[in-house]
């Protein structure tokens, strides 16, 4: 770096060179010349003197902007260009940020071009389709072509792809294929995993299946198509009075055990609903008292009822899922705190056009003496629910208005 005399530096940092200098140093990160051009900035009458004492009295009086050729030739007896007497002050080199921006953005793309054709290299060698490539790569949930991350993805997706059972084959299942490739661990190919996700939606893109985005009917349809057998035993749900047609297991325990609560398995659900009456309306809940209590009091006079028990499982999910495309309507609720409110939210994008079942802000209001919409709210029910929550933050769980949920149970029935 240039040796800067000592006159020069005390120059350098009164108040008006610095400012001068600040403005050359934007210049330079910007990409801008710092040895010709005008710098656009207001100097008070002080610091245009304190510039005046290198630029020259004329300059001072002059009323002229600060012209960096100017600044240069002020600059040049001392042998130094603005550029080396800025660098020599900051002991650092000007870097045209801007210009590096665009060198890293390019080497980006170049990585993200190279990265994205491995991908594709992978994928065919292991034998996929170009089109269900395509699909898959055009995927918003997988890593960012150019880390490295996509392309190492891509080959734990081709060694799930190896280990799929010939077509002809007994299926597998897939907590088994997952120890395959997953190092004996039976939920690497989970639907909370990545790859799990990543591989099963290769598949459905390979058999022109919907994209499965959750455990679910489409996820269990995509393995299927490929020789993989999913969990059908551990997901359940409670049920009550609900009126399956058929042969299926859940039909025959439904028929059999009338105005009880009963746990039903995936392994025991219909592939296609069809109902015993007309399509009633099903009542559905987050807490097994409710359920308990309803068949205490009502037995089979109870209208349907479905209790997610929590969150909903797969299970709940299909049972609703294939109730509403047997024609059914829903009333739903769930305890009024966080969990509810998103409990409630998931059933309603499964059974659109449900409404609540007292899960509206004037329930929660009254139970706990409150303004139901204290700011004149307006929107969608549930909406309003959770701005009226969030406002209070007071959980009302089911249990404490379940009298008021009986009553609506027996005013159905």
């Amino acid at each position: 770096m240039t040796d800067i005399p000592s006159g020069l530096k005390d120059w350098a940092h009164l108040g008006g060179p610095a400012q001068v200098l600040a403005a050359v140093r934007q210049r330079a990160v910007n990409g801008a010349a710092t040895e010709s051009g005008t710098l656009r900035i207001e100097l008070s009458a002080d610091r245009r003197r304190e510039v005046g004492l290198l630029l020259g009295k004329p300059w001072e009086l002059s009323g002229q902007p600060v012209r960096l050729q100017t600044l240069a030739n002020a600059l040049a007896p001392h042998g130094m260009s603005v550029r080396e007497f800025i660098e020599g002050l900051d002991g650092t080199e000007l870097v045209n940020l801007r210009a590096l921006r665009a060198e890293q953005r390019t080497a980006a793309n170049l990585a993200a071009r190279e990265e994205s054709a491995a991908v594709r290299a992978v994928l065919a060698a292991a034998g996929i389709a170009s089109h269900a490539i395509d699909i898959w790569m055009s995927d918003q949930g997988w890593p960012r072509p150019g880390s490295g991350e996509l392309v190492t993805l891509a080959e734990q997706v081709a060694t799930v792809w190896h280990e799929l059972p010939p077509e002809g084959q007994p299926p597998i299942p897939l907590a088994q294929l997952a120890a395959r490739v997953g190092d004996h661990n039976a939920h690497t190919l989970d639907s909370t995993k990545l790859l799990g996700r990543a591989a099963v939606r290769l598949i459905a893109a390979a058999h022109d299946l919907p994209r499965p985005t959750r455990g679910g009917r489409v996820w269990r349809q995509a393995w299927a198509s490929a020789g993989v057998k999913c969990d059908w035993v551990s997901s359940r749900v409670l049920v009550l009075d609900l009126p399956p047609a058929g042969d299926s297991p859940a039909a025959r325990w439904c028929a059999a055990a009338p105005g009880e609560p009963l746990w039903l398995t995936l392994r025991s659900l219909p592939t296609q609903w069809a109902l015993t009456s007309t399509a009633p309306t099903v009542f559905v809940c987050e807490n097994v008292t409710v359920v308990e209590a309803a068949a205490d009091r009502l037995g089979t006079a109870c209208p349907p009822m479905v209790c997610t028990d929590g969150y909903p499982a797969n299970a709940a999910l299909d049972v609703i899922g294939g109730l509403a495309e047997a024609g059914c309507t829903f009333r739903i609720r769930a305890d009024f705190d966080t969990e509810g409110l998103t409990i409630a939210e998931q059933i309603h994008s499964i059974a659109h056009g449900a409404q609540g079942w007292r899960y509206d802000c004037e329930t929660y209001a009254r139970h706990l003496h409150l303004d139901p919409c204290p700011d004149g709210d307006s929107g969608d029910t549930f909406a309003q629910l959770r701005r009226l929550y969030q406002h209070h933050k007071i959980a009302v769980h089911e249990e404490s208005i379940l009298d008021d949920l009986l009553s609506d149970l027996n005013g159905e029935a």
